[in-house]
């Protein structure tokens, strides 16, 4: 049954088939700008689209990049969900759905019936005036296994009134792996005004705030903010980390430089640099976050406890 929430509109779904150099990005959909604006979503937010498949309904979240104004009920859609569009029970001919304001449903009974569901789900732990360090894992359950884990571990093991924590869970369908197809947002498009715990620690930016992140390479990468990079917060966490790693056994290779564009954290729009001060993004390999993922978290804590104590 596809969500009945308030502010939202009937749709038809198109994947974006233009030629690469017009193509919109995998997480980004084109939509009808007077539509968009009436279920108060904008430009650069996200939307939630939900449509049926012969396994029931479908649902995913996508960055709002591109208006037209054309056909109101047509969305062009990036690719990240190709596979379920292609099986999508059509109506006329046509992938009909909703277009949804409100990306997460409100009924979800906490972390085990999200997972049931195959949804996500939003955490926040916060006292009102700390201001000193926010930990998030934008991409916990499993979308990057383990990340979630990490930020509450460090939420565990520092002072409540130290640290905040921001964590969203995604979960796959009951049938496929494919949580991190439908409900990854990249850092550097996740908007405040879509994620309501979220927007609720927006104000004053934190002095620290620290991001857990996956990839599918094969090392890790400690990026963030100019200011983490100038103040040596960067560099204190990757030998943090590698340290931690070594006294485990364990040989993967940990970075600070030469990280791919687009995984250094540098970037001013990114979630964790707009939160904090000094930013720091961690992005980890499979190996890491499975066999030491406690380790790695107790290392960024050993490092940032003395900081935020001062």
């Amino acid at each position: 049954m596809m969500s009945n929430n308030q502010g939202s509109y009937s749709a038809r779904f198109e994947l974006d088939t233009r030629p690469p150099s017009d193509r919109l990005a995998r997480e980004h959909c084109m939509a009808n700008r007077v539509q968009i604006e009436k279920i108060d979503r904008h430009r650069d937010e996200q939307v939630r689209i939900e449509f049926p498949t012969a396994k029931g309904a479908i649902s995913a979240i996508y960055t709002v990049s591109v208006f037209h104004n054309d056909d109101a009920d047509l969305v062009l859609l990036g690719r990240k969900i190709e596979n379920e569009l292609q099986n999508c029970q059509l109506s006329n001919n046509a992938c009909k759905g909703e277009v949804i304001a409100q990306i997460m449903i409100e009924d979800l009974d906490g972390d085990k019936e999200a997972e049931k569901r195959g949804e996500l789900i939003e955490h926040l732990d916060h006292y009102g005036q700390n201001r000193k360090l926010v930990v998030i894992a934008p991409h916990g359950g499993e979308i990057e296994k383990w990340t979630d884990n990490q930020a509450e571990y460090i939420g565990n093991h520092l002072s409540s009134d130290r640290v905040s924590l921001w964590i969203c869970k995604g979960f796959s369908s009951k049938d496929d792996d494919d949580a991190f197809e439908r409900w990854h947002i990249t850092a550097t498009d996740i908007s405040e005004k879509s994620f309501p715990k979220l927007n609720t620690i927006f104000g004053p930016k934190f002095e620290y705030s620290i991001a857990f992140h996956g990839w599918g390479k094969d090392f890790i990468c400690i990026g963030g903010s100019t200011a983490s990079a100038n103040d040596g917060l960067i560099g204190e966490i990757k030998d943090a980390i590698k340290n931690a790693l070594i006294a485990n056994g364990s040989n993967i290779d940990v970075k600070d430089s030469d990280c791919p564009e687009g995984f250094n954290g540098n970037n001013p729009k990114n979630i964790v640099n707009r939160l904090g001060i000094k930013g720091i993004q961690i992005e980890q390999c499979m190996e890491a976050r499975e066999k030491y993922h406690d380790d790695i978290a107790q290392a960024v804590a050993d490092v940032i406890r003395p900081r935020i104590n001062m």
